[in-house]
């Protein structure tokens, strides 16, 4: 990253904008020297950018009325501002009719569809006594025909006879109306206040028409508004046609310019004269230059190298990893950005986080779940749809819908990897799936067939041998954690050496010393660890051990840390919590297996019926273990890159700024 700074007349400042705008890569920062002051819109100029700002909203509500995402186009509208409003304001006047005109279509046919039937029904018990000049009707619903006789009850103690209570069945309510004299239709509506019953009242129009009215006007309106809101509905879809793409032309406009106009506040400014000042990447100073290029001879420029100890803290960042790894920034970026010179753990994600996943799951079934799961993923993407979840409130473009596809693909790979390593496919049902004799392969053969001195070979056959049966426990259980706690000793050592190399890097000698006592007393843990579980008592590890504390102890004085001392029993616990790998995988396997137990042992105890039976039931388990373990199997390998590994090395102290250049809507 390189610092840009220009200069020129104030005359020029939007011009230079609109340059950069178009170049795309260029951070603006606010340039607040002692010597200028800031950039000030004129009156003129603040006047431009309301009416701008109005065409951008305007746009906006036309779209929403037309169906339509706020997209940018192609070809932005070209004109001027008058040109824009001109074209904009018939079009958004057609619009704010029609959708006004669909609302109220929309919303009456709603209440038709609520209050007709009840409407037909008050209306005949009211026999157009609310018309009265000295009755007054009170209409109202009620859940039980129990309910009206409590309403009796406290009519007939506020009014003695002084009324009238009818009602009729209404689906699974009753329509019931009170009849009472107008002056005493407040004593009679306290009464059923007091019960927790309320007055029915018609929205809108209807709620000031008398019922009979309101019942012949939605039963007139329940066959004329359905057919009023398909022509509306054609005028607007024609309105989407014939406008849209215009629209979002001036949408797109609008945008940049208010963009450009709100950028000028982030200047430096004298009378005359106007500065600017940037971050331009690298890679990216050709762009900038081939911008500026065009005004070279009104104004000046100069790229400036970074002085990453002293203005690192405000140096926007750029992620730089290659094109398999840049999905799964997505995994990260949500949580922090790393600092301008700090360590990006995109790449150790991506190539870890994967392959745990396949570890802990290890089904092929599964897998293939997950693989369908991200074409689906990646068909959305590629048409350009946006996923939405509106329980969430979450809605995913097609962009973020292509990476997610990529990392579900490398999930899945190894998934099935790791399924054809472990023998399982949902669970143990090819192991436990006899087929006849078919290729040279005898009777009740087995796709994954398990080996070992536990597992008769006679019984025990088939295509292809579980080279790990994670199972067995007797035989596997062990290595499988010895293997899942290698991980751990490496990435959590990995973490401190990043630690101490960001330390020297920046001058943090601090952190530096953490570093080297932190990997300095592992180190020496892991060997001590070694030697007492394995009774090996290696003379050479005793020595790495006594190093490697005299080592830590240097760090803790050094770092002035004495916590230190407290805390490396709790780093040595990270590196044994990656025996989650092992333990969570192996739950959902012996979950998955119980399940094929129950629909195989139908099988054979009941035959036929009890194979389809089995069949059914082992299905709808397998399918609930899935959901059931799936977000688990997902949080735990993640969980240790963003902990055990991540915070170790200082990912969380300190954030960094997201790179974000000025530039088009188009670009975004």
């Amino acid at each position: 990253m390189e610092k840009l700074i220009v200069a020129g007349p104030k005359r020029l400042a939007r011009e230079l904008l609109a340059e950069l705008q178009k170049a795309g890569v260029v951070h603006i920062d606010p340039l607040r020297p002692d010597e200028l002051g800031e950039y000030r819109l004129s009156p003129a100029e603040e006047a431009e950018l309301k009416r701008w700002e109005a065409v951008v909203s305007q746009a906006e509500q036309s779209l929403a009325v037309a169906g339509l995402a706020a997209v940018p186009s192609n070809k932005p509208f070209a004109g001027s501002l008058e040109e824009a409003e001109a074209v904009l304001r018939p079009v958004a006047s057609r619009a704010e009719v029609l959708g006004k005109e669909r609302a109220a279509l929309e919303e009456e046919i709603q209440t038709i569809e609520l209050f007709g039937k009840a409407a037909e029904k008050l209306a005949a018990l009211a026999q157009g006594l609310d018309e009265s000049p000295r009755l007054g009707v009170i209409p109202f619903l009620v859940a039980k025909p129990e309910e009206l006789e409590a309403v009796r009850k406290a009519l007939q103690e506020a009014l003695a006879d002084r009324f009238v209570l009818e009602a009729e069945p209404l689906e699974n309510q009753l329509a019931a109306v009170v009849v009472v004299k107008r002056s005493e239709l407040e004593a009679a509506r306290s009464s059923l206040s007091r019960l927790g019953l309320a007055e029915l009242r018609f929205p809108g129009a209807y709620g000031a028409m008398p019922l009979g009215k309101a019942a012949a006007r939605m039963k007139e309106r329940a066959k004329l508004a359905p057919e009023e809101l398909v022509g509306i509905r054609e005028e607007v879809a024609k309105l989407s046609r014939e406008s849209g793409e215009a629209l979002l032309a001036l949408w797109t406009r609008a945008k940049d310019e208010v963009a450009r106009y709100k950028a000028v506040a982030d200047m430096a400014a004298g009378k005359y004269g106007a500065a600017l000042m940037g971050w331009v990447p690298q890679k990216a100073k050709g762009r900038v230059e081939e911008a500026l290029a065009r005004l070279r001879d009104q104004i000046v420029y100069t790229f400036e190298p970074v002085d990453e100890h002293h203005e690192g803290h405000q140096v926007p960042v750029t992620l730089e990893n290659p094109a398999w790894a840049k999905p799964f920034e997505l995994m990260h970026g949500f949580l922090n950005t790393p600092a301008y010179g700090g360590h990006d753990p995109t790449v150790m994600i991506a190539i870890f986080f994967p392959l745990f996943f396949g570890i802990v799951v290890g089904d092929i079934g599964i897998g293939l779940l997950f693989l369908l799961a991200a074409l689906w993923l990646a068909g959305k993407s590629r048409r350009g749809e946006t996923l939405r979840i509106d329980f969430l409130g979450a809605a995913f473009g097609p962009d973020v819908l292509g990476k997610l596809a990529t990392i579900g693909k490398w999930m899945a790979g190894w998934a099935i990897f790791w399924g054809f390593l472990y023998g399982e496919f949902f669970g143990t049902f090819l192991e436990k799936l006899r087929l006849p004799g078919i290729f040279g392969l005898k009777d009740g053969w087995r796709v994954f067939y398990p080996t070992g001195p536990s597992f008769d070979p006679d019984t025990y056959y088939g295509l292809i041998p579980i080279i790990i049966n994670r199972l067995d426990f007797a035989q596997t259980a062990n290595g499988l954690m010895v293997f899942a706690i290698l991980f751990g000793v490496f990435q959590v050592l990995y973490a401190f050496f990043l630690r101490m190399r960001l330390g020297l890097k920046h001058g943090h000698m601090k952190h530096f010393w953490e570093g080297f006592g932190y990997f300095s007393g592992l180190v020496g843990l892991v060997a001590f660890a070694y030697n007492f579980l394995t009774q090996a008592n290696i003379p050479i590890l005793n020595i790495i051990f006594g190093v490697g504390i005299i080592l830590f102890f240097v760090g803790v004085a050094l770092s002035r840390e004495v916590l230190m001392i407290a805390e490396l029993p709790g780093k040595g616990g990270q590196i044994l919590s990656y025996i989650r790998l092992y333990a969570v995988g192996v739950a959902g396997g012996v979950l998955a297996s119980l399940a094929n137990q129950v629909g195989f042992g139908l099988a054979e105890r009941f035959g036929f019926i009890g194979g389809v039976l089995g069949f059914l039931v082992g299905l709808l388990l397998i399918l609930a273990i899935i959901v059931i373990t799936t977000l688990g199997h997902v949080i735990q390998p993640i969980r240790l890159l963003w902990i055990e590994f991540s915070t170790n090395f200082g990912f969380f102290e300190e954030t960094g700024r997201p790179y974000r250049p000025f530039r088009s809507v188009r670009s975004d």
